[in-house]
């Protein structure tokens, strides 16, 4: 049963979004001329009719016709939103700037507006193509080296081999999960991690994942764990699949790794997204639990999909912790330490240090709906231990 606070959001929503649509049309009507009319209204008329159809787009689906229609229209009703929304804010900064600078020169808003929103267009039109391009065919090889203090000698150099956010659904090519597997091998990692979301909501594709499995070296240990869309998927059934499978998966547990006299803790936590059901309690993140066991004196390295959980680890001085999730907002900039995913979270992409605890955040091997990764190509992540 909805609570009033839910309707309202909704409602709230609802109202943005059609405020913004009206917005968009008009802009465009008085902008273009009569021959794009036609064009715009029919897009303005599909677009908005995807609303009627967010049903079908968020509830899972046993049957093969409703996961291919999921499939095709959940990118095109994202798209046509952030679309929306990104060119009603355009247009009212633009309309801002006209009334500030040039209506007293009685220069229309028509005119006005007309180059800068085809500028615009032409602007997330090569996002759209370039993103595309590097999320289908780009792997981008990120090396981390860090440092950990009281790292035993017999780990240094220790290599792992991290993914995160596949988002393995009925796109996903084979091809291009075994490639992402293949580049991990060969960079010779000591152990390989999956950090959350390894399929889009739906276990029936963890098959085809670990069907990709099959090109690291058999020897080498895979170890995952869950991530939010692992657990609106279902986790049980997605732990039920995985076990005893090629990926052993770590819920709010640890397991000791031994090089010669040297140990080191790997643990794993549930995810964020857990607390809210009250049904999959058991895998939302218990940290304490995940530490039980430790060897005194061993240092941890911690697998939590969601970074928010690095505030816990600080507070129990885990030495390192690796997430994912943020997917660094699919739009930034390596070099400039920069995307999109800062904009709402401090620990968005990269390395972050507090005290004696560390944090690095993946930008993901994936994608969530729409297949853009415009400056961040998909990545392995190569984290390579240090003496501290």
């Amino acid at each position: 049963m909805a609570t009033k606070k839910t309707v309202f959001i909704f409602n709230l929503v609802l109202s943005l979004f059609f405020l913004m649509n009206a917005l968009t049309i008009w802009a465009n009507l008085a902008i273009y001329k009569g021959q794009w009319h036609f064009f715009l209204f029919l897009s303005a008329v599909l677009g908005n009719l995807l609303w009627l159809l967010l049903p079908l787009i968020l509830k899972r689906h046993s049957s093969h016709f409703f996961r291919v229609s999921r499939a095709v229209l959940a990118p095109f009703w994202v798209f046509w939103n952030f679309l929306i929304f990104l060119y009603s804010a355009f247009m009212l900064l633009l309309g801002i700037l006209w009334v500030t600078i040039f209506a007293w020169r009685w220069i229309p808003f028509t005119e006005f507006a007309r180059i800068p929103g085809n500028v615009f267009l032409v602007i997330i039109g090569i996002i759209c193509v370039v993103g595309f391009f590097q999320t289908i065919f780009l792997i981008h090889v990120e090396k981390v080296p860090i440092r950990v203090k009281n790292l035993p000698p017999e780990f240094s150099g220790y290599r792992i081999a991290m993914v995160s956010d596949l988002h393995v659904g009925e796109f996903s090519r084979l091809s291009r999960l075994r490639q992402f597997a293949r580049v991990a091998g060969e960079q010779k990692p000591d152990l390989f991690v999956v950090c959350g979301d390894i399929t889009d909501d739906d276990p029936h594709y963890l098959p085809k994942f670990l069907k990709s499995l099959e090109e690291l070296d058999p020897y080498l240990p895979a170890i995952g764990v869950l991530g939010n869309h692992d657990v609106y998927a279902n986790p049980e059934k997605t732990l039920h699949i995985l076990e005893n499978s090629r990926l052993q998966m770590l819920v709010n547990e640890g397991m000791t790794i031994q090089k010669g006299n040297g140990l080191l803790w790997l643990a794993g936590v549930g995810d964020q997204g857990a607390r809210r059901f009250g049904k999959w309690g058991s895998v939302a993140p218990d940290f304490d639990k995940a530490l039980e066991g430790k060897p005194a004196g061993a240092p941890t390295v911690l697998l939590a999909h969601q970074p928010q959980g690095f505030r816990e680890a600080v507070e129990r001085k885990v030495e390192l912790t690796l997430s994912g999730h943020t997917h660094g907002g699919q739009f930034g900039f390596r070099f400039l330490n920069w995307s999109l995913a800062k904009l709402f979270m401090k620990f968005h992409l990269g390395y972050f240090r507090e005290g004696e605890s560390q944090l690095y955040v993946t930008s993901g091997t994936g994608h969530w709906v729409l297949p853009v990764r415009f400056g961040l190509s998909p990545e392995i992540s190569l984290i390579e231990l240090l003496p501290g």
